[in-house]
């Protein structure tokens, strides 16, 4: 029997630790979706790389939301939030929750983040709904860090229901970035209809030369895996973040 794995040692992640913070900023972004910004203490900064989740912490309940800013900024991370029915945190996001509210952060955690990618002409972003958070913290680290990818092309596919979903672009963003907004329920001039895989596979890109991130419903990522490899994807070049509810 044989092993392989990823040598994660050289990207320095963080020993997870338990910090206090507190809510500074609330943002309704859509209909379902918040923006909280949490304030970290002064002396305790939360070192993440970016693509690494954290968990919330209130009172016996504990949930996982990805970092959505940039590992660059301190003092504060951002989190997107959905609301979901019946949920016992989604409850207090969408109801209770109030500035200066004093929560608990245990983090960094995860292995979603950018590997080295030399070698690979394509790095291709998927994500479905706040699957987003992540791939935004990537994107914009990157950009803050004044990387450039002059010899690669990147592509960013971000499939929600709605045009009203898509509550974040990438055009700020100073990388040269292919967006290919997706939306699964309706027809919007300047965006894709269907499915992230399947606009991707549409595109022809060179999936051989190629390395992919896919963050979002479980169900969009297993599809993706397995109909890209098919496709002449390398399987050690996919890496995944499954967002899976919980009451």
């Amino acid at each position: 029997m044989s092993i392989q794995a990823d040598a994660l040692s050289e990207y320095g992640i963080s020993i997870p630790k338990t910090l206090p913070a507190k809510i500074n900023k609330i943002v309704k972004l859509t209909e379902d979706v918040i923006k909280v910004e949490l304030r970290l203490p002064p002396n305790q900064l939360l070192n993440f790389i970016a693509g690494q989740y954290v968990n919330i912490i209130k009172g016996n309940i504990k949930r996982s939301y990805s970092v959505g800013s940039s590992s660059k900024e301190k003092g504060h991370i951002d989190l997107f939030i959905k609301k979901y029915p019946g949920g016992l945190l989604s409850n207090y996001w969408f109801n209770e929750a109030k500035v200066n509210d004093l929560l608990r952060l245990e983090g960094p955690r995860g292995t979603f983040f950018m590997r080295n990618n030399s070698g690979f002409e394509n790095i291709i972003f998927l994500a479905t709904g706040t699957g987003i958070a992540p791939v935004k913290s990537i994107l914009e680290s990157l950009s803050a860090s004044n990387e450039v990818f002059s010899d690669k092309k990147v592509y960013l596919f971000w499939g929600v229901r709605n045009f009203t979903d898509l509550f974040w672009s990438p055009k700020n963003i100073a990388l040269n970035i292919n967006d290919f907004p997706v939306l699964s329920r309706e027809k919007i001039p300047k965006t894709y209809e269907g499915y992230v895989q399947n606009v991707l596979l549409n595109e022809k890109i060179e999936l051989s030369n190629s390395i992919v991130y896919a963050c979002g419903s479980n169900e969009m990522i297993l599809e993706s895996k397995i109909v890209l490899i098919e496709k002449g994807l390398p399987k050690n070049n996919f890496y995944s973040d499954a967002f899976v509810t919980s009451n």
